[in-house]
């Protein structure tokens, strides 16, 4: 039992650690850029974002788009696992996403100080509060998946309840995914609008 707490904090730690390597990179490339990659560029420049704030959203067409961005993912890092990548292609997911949201959040509070880290946080809530978890529960099924039938550790091939249980705990990682996506289109539009009104 103090293995596997061992192993999953030793899991938590490197999956912080990448992500934040990839936040700090998309910092890092925007704040050492800012001329040629802000303030030159039309990147979330006042116009898009203007547009953004008086767009009609359809909350069902923004639903199946949600489900597209965030279920895809999670399938293909599941395939990958099977395939027997799976912490190879996590390690790369995770750099990725960090890369992006410190490139995003960087190019924001660069154009609109307060405001646009109140942008970047009224983008990504309530949803959030779903989608982080249930990627987190992801990653650490994929290297679970991995630890356990490629590298040998945890007594080799899940099978029976233990394999079982693994499959519901997919089952449900893809049902809190879907869930955050409902709140992503029906709910944070909503939240968006508030935020478009320092805009």
């Amino acid at each position: 039992m103090e293995k596997g707490s061992l192993a999953d904090a030793k899991l938590n730690g490197r999956i912080l650690v990448l992500f934040t390597a990839g936040f700090l990179a998309g910092l890092a490339l925007i704040y050492i850029g800012q001329e040629s990659l802000v303030v030159n560029a039309d990147f979330l420049d006042s116009f898009s974002v203007g547009r953004m704030g008086v767009l009609e959203i359809d909350s069902s067409m923004l639903f199946f788009y949600s489900i597209k961005q965030r279920l895809a993912p999670a399938v293909l890092l599941t395939v990958l696992a099977v395939a027997g990548i799976g912490g190879m292609a996590v390690s790369l997911y995770l750099v990725w996403t960090g890369f992006c949201a410190g490139t995003i959040l960087s190019v924001l509070s660069i154009r609109y100080g307060i405001r646009g880290i109140l942008l970047f946080a009224g983008g990504i809530f309530p949803q959030v509060l779903l989608l982080a978890p249930a990627y987190l529960f992801l990653f650490r099924w994929c290297q679970g998946f991995q630890d356990r039938v490629y590298n040998g550790r945890y007594g080799g091939v899940p099978g029976g309840k233990r394999g079982a249980l693994r499959l519901g705990t997919l089952l449900v990682i893809l049902g809190m995914l879907t869930a955050g996506c409902l709140v992503e289109s029906y709910i944070n539009p909503i939240i968006l609008q508030k935020v478009f009104f320092f805009f």
